[in-house]
């Protein structure tokens, strides 16, 4: 349970008062003051939190982003890209889409791993941007698990939509790749995808049937996973805008890719300095 968010929160004043505190001395500070034992790792990512805490326990959203958002399509494509420095961790994302299609980052917050915690600790911050706007907004993402729990307790009824390529893979991984399991997954794929891209509840039905029947057992244990509400147009709860898969945010981590190799603090200049160029030339 002495995760790195725990330990920020138990060691946030002491960086306060000596920001130069060394991961070896949080260790055996622990070991002395609680009679627990914390491993390097989150020794060290609960410094760097911490150290972000100091000024503001919060998942970075500037000002000028979340003005602009307020005229933004409202959808939020959301994500998490894995960082590549000594101490690893996660850059969780939302970001939106613009009047002229151009990817619009909204906020984004480094944690230690996709769990339903952290993933509650940003989206929390994301509902207190959204939820004065005064208007519902449909999310895209994957199917973490983390990330679904935490998204039905912060925003329940909020239209959710799974991405349709991530699906797609997910049910094409279920059948062989030559012969004639080839032709029964290209065959399987063409009605999914009529299931998904249908506009009314008839059309979904018909080709959900022969979906079940061409697909048997596979298709049933792979559908009963999660309601139709999540990817199929003619039950989704709120506005697509014709988005049907979380490339958007793909768009985001490609865009970030020359920090992650960055310590967290100077990850977070650099997404910080990118956007103000970005904000300047449109």
């Amino acid at each position: 349970m002495m995760r790195s968010r725990v330990v920020s929160s138990l060691i946030v004043d002491r960086i306060r008062a000596k920001p130069g505190l060394k991961p070896v001395e949080i260790i055996h500070e622990f070991k002395d003051y609680y009679g627990i034992e914390i491993s390097y790792y989150h020794a060290w990512f609960g410094k760097e939190l911490a150290k972000l805490d100091v000024h503001g326990d919060e998942p970075k959203s500037f000002n000028i982003c979340i003005t602009g958002f307020q005229y933004c399509i409202p959808l939020l494509f959301i994500d998490a890209t894995f960082l590549k420095s000594k101490y690893k961790g996660q850059l969780l994302c939302a970001s939106g889409r613009n009047g002229n299609q151009g990817f619009y980052p909204l906020a984004f917050g480094v944690v230690d791993s996709e769990t339903v915690e952290n993933w509650t600790w940003f989206l929390q911050h994301l509902a207190s941007i959204l939820l004065p706007m005064g208007r519902v907004v449909a999310f895209f993402s994957d199917r973490n698990q983390g990330l679904l729990n935490a998204m039905g307790f912060v925003f329940p009824g909020w239209p959710h939509s799974y991405c349709y390529y991530h699906l797609k893979r997910n049910l094409i991984s279920k059948y062989p790749k030559s012969g004639y399991g080839k032709l029964l997954q290209d065959r399987v794929i063409n009605l999914f995808s009529r299931c998904a891209y249908a506009v009314t509840e008839e059309e979904f039905k018909v080709a959900m049937e022969e979906l079940v029947i061409v697909g048997s057992s596979k298709v049933k244990a792979f559908i009963s996973d999660f309601s139709r509400h999540h990817y199929a147009n003619a039950f989704f709860k709120g506005m697509r805008y014709g988005e049907m898969a979380n490339s958007l945010a793909e768009s985001f981590n490609n865009w970030v890719g020359v920090f992650r190799d960055l310590p967290m603090l100077p990850l977070i200049e650099g997404i910080r300095q990118k956007l103000m160029v970005l904000n300047s030339q449109r």
